[in-house]
C-alpha cells in the first residue's frame, strides 16, 4: 500500500511540474506604455487607448480619431474598413459595453517595433473536462502616421 501511495503520489506531482501556468495580468501598465523611442510610446499609447476607448468601452463616435479610413481588418468576422468595423461593432447582438476605465483588464504586455504594436491580453477558456485554464490573446495594430491602418487578432470565424 505504501508503496502504491508512492507511486500515485509521483504521478501527481509529475503532473503538476508538466501543467500550464495560468498567464497574468501586468501589475504595472503605466510601465508598458513607457519607451525610450517617442514614435514607439506614442503608438503604444495610441494602441491602448484606442482598445481602452473604442474596443471595450465601445466609444464609437471616437473610432475615426484612431483609425484610417481604408483600416484594413484581418478578423474574420468583421468586414474591413473604417464603415466595416463600425457596422460589427454596432450589433445590437454584441454584450453591453463596460463603463470607460482608466486600464485595460487582464492586459498582460504590450509591444512595438516600427510601426506595430501588439497588446496581450489574458484569455480563459474551458476545456472538454469543463476546467477552467487560461491562455493569450492578442491584438496587433500597424499604424500609418498616427493612426491604426491594420488590425490582427487570434479570433476564429463565428
Amino acid at each position: 500500500m505504501k508503496k502504491l501511495l508512492c507511486i500515485v503520489s509521483l504521478a501527481i506531482a509529475g503532473s503538476l511540474a508538466f501543467a500550464a501556468l495560468p498567464v497574468v495580468p501586468a501589475k504595472d501598465q503605466a510601465a508598458l506604455l513607457k519607451s525610450n523611442d517617442p514614435k514607439l510610446a506614442k503608438n503604444k499609447k495610441l494602441a491602448y487607448d484606442f482598445f481602452r476607448i473604442v474596443l471595450r468601452a465601445r466609444k464609437l463616435d471616437q473610432a475615426s480619431k484612431f483609425m484610417t479610413e481604408n483600416y484594413m481588418q484581418h478578423n474574420p468576422n468583421a468586414d474591413t474598413g473604417l464603415k466595416g468595423f463600425l457596422a460589427y461593432f454596432s450589433n445590437p447582438k454584441l454584450p453591453k459595453a463596460p463603463p470607460l476605465a482608466d486600464t485595460l483588464e487582464g492586459l498582460v504586455a504590450i509591444q512595438a517595433e516600427g510601426d506595430f504594436v501588439t497588446l496581450s491580453f489574458v484569455r480563459e477558456y474551458e476545456n472538454s473536462k469543463k476546467q477552467k485554464y487560461t491562455t493569450t490573446w492578442f491584438d496587433m495594430f500597424r499604424f500609418e502616421g498616427d493612426k491604426i491602418a491594420e488590425h490582427w487578432d487570434s479570433a476564429l470565424m463565428q
